[in-house]
């Protein structure tokens, strides 16, 4: 198993994810109702072992790639 750190875009807690487990992830933008912010832009992160949809995590996907490549 590798592991990846990744921040909870809802606490700022850290989120340990293994990367063999990863099944889908993709990047939400913020939404904007009546000209204020009511959710920050956030990454989802599907794992096969969690089935609500995935983490929201703060970084995108290109550093979660590269995460990815350096845990391999």
């Amino acid at each position: 198993m590798k592991f990846i750190k990744l921040t909870s875009a809802t606490d700022s807690k850290p989120v340990y994810i293994n990367i063999e487990m990863i099944g889908h992830m993709y990047e939400v933008p913020a939404k904007v109702e009546y000209g204020r912010t009511v959710e920050d832009a956030h990454t989802r992160i599907g794992v096969s072992t969690h089935n609500n949809g995935g983490f929201r995590v703060a970084e995108d996907v290109n550093q979660i790639w590269k995460l990815i490549e350096k845990a391999k």
